[in-house]
């Protein structure tokens, strides 16, 4: 494998400026507005794409995965696809596509909705080892009131949310990172006074970064450590209470983690990938006290990756 070390000075610079100028456009906006679909954990392990559009097309392969919670209440699901583009020639182009559908039961609602998101990528060597990728997403979704609820306000209707997302990305074969804001803009009447609390779901911004340390590269052992640091307006000034550690363990086919987001709640996820699809399972629920559908998140996610021409996948960690 190659080091980041190998990036030459030139295009050291090129990516520090790509940082800063990501830096200052997500940090230089100050509207407020939503955030959908209300976060689990397992989005960032099954579904980085809805934090940050420009992981689409960062693999050299379509993926299709469906991730659903298995416990009757609250009920939601998240189904995504992303690819890289081809040329007549069968290379890949500089340009991923991407898009997730959802729908999700809260307290007094269901949300549904649809994003279709797009991104550049650049290498940044000329092994093409090193990337930065830059995405967008246009997204919108329905906010139904549940029936038999009692309207409080004039506003306990369904509503329709229109908002977009921006991010950079880099991805290289020992280390990946990115930044990026989601759901920039403001909905009229989101944060006035009379408007329900379900309605208004603040921008969030994110940053998510990993490391790959090869532990035994023929018997395919790698271990990854990472963080992610997700904050909106109201919790941004206590960022040091957002950030939540990863770590994966990578056995061949097969890959463990963990996460830790608060010393009273254990977490665990997994997945295996077969030659043609993968299932995995998360799973997050305290570690004193009795178990139910109010404290426990059990979900269970199936996804396809395909290869050129719809090929399965013999090497190991093809992820």
């Amino acid at each position: 494998m190659e080091e980041m070390a190998h990036i030459n000075p030139v295009n050291r610079k090129a990516i520090l400026k790509v940082i800063v100028l990501a830096l200052g456009l997500l940090t230089g906006i100050h509207t407020f507005s939503q955030d959908v679909p209300s976060k689990t954990l397992s989005i960032p392990v099954y579904h980085p794409m809805v934090i940050n559009p420009a992981f689409v097309g960062s693999k050299d392969f379509i993926n299709i995965s469906l991730t659903s919670k298995v416990s009757k209440s609250p009920d939601n699901q998240i189904l995504n696809l992303h690819l890289r583009l081809r040329d007549s020639d069968g290379k890949y182009t500089n340009l991923g596509l991407g898009a997730y559908a959802f729908q999700e039961q809260l307290e007094h609602s269901w949300n549904t909705g649809l994003a279709l998101a797009g991104s550049y990528h650049f290498a940044v060597d000329q092994q093409h080892l090193h990337n930065i990728a830059a995405g967008f997403s246009a997204k919108g979704f329905l906010t139904i009131p549940k029936k038999g609820e009692e309207p409080v306000t004039d506003t306990f209707e369904t509503r329709f949310h229109p908002n977009m997302d921006l991010g950079i990305y880099y991805y290289g074969p020992q280390a990946f990172g990115g930044i990026s804001a989601t759901s920039l803009f403001r909905n009229s009447n989101d944060n006035d006074s009379i408007t329900p609390s379900y309605l208004q779901i603040e921008r969030e911004f994110h940053l998510y970064g990993g490391y790959k340390i090869v532990v035994s590269k023929k018997s395919g052992v790698v271990v990854e450590p990472s963080l992610l640091i997700s904050v909106n307006d109201t919790s941004f000034s206590e960022i040091h209470k957002q950030i939540v550690p990863y770590l994966k363990i990578y056995l061949q086919n097969f890959f463990v983690g963990t996460y830790l987001r608060d010393l009273d709640i254990f977490a665990l996820f997994f997945q295996y990938q077969f030659p043609r699809f993968y299932a995995g399972v998360f799973l997050e629920f305290p570690r004193i006290g009795y178990l139910n559908d109010d404290n426990i998140i059990f979900e269970v996610s199936l996804g396809l990756n395909l290869g050129s021409k719809g090929e399965p996948f013999l090497r190991y960690r093809h992820w």
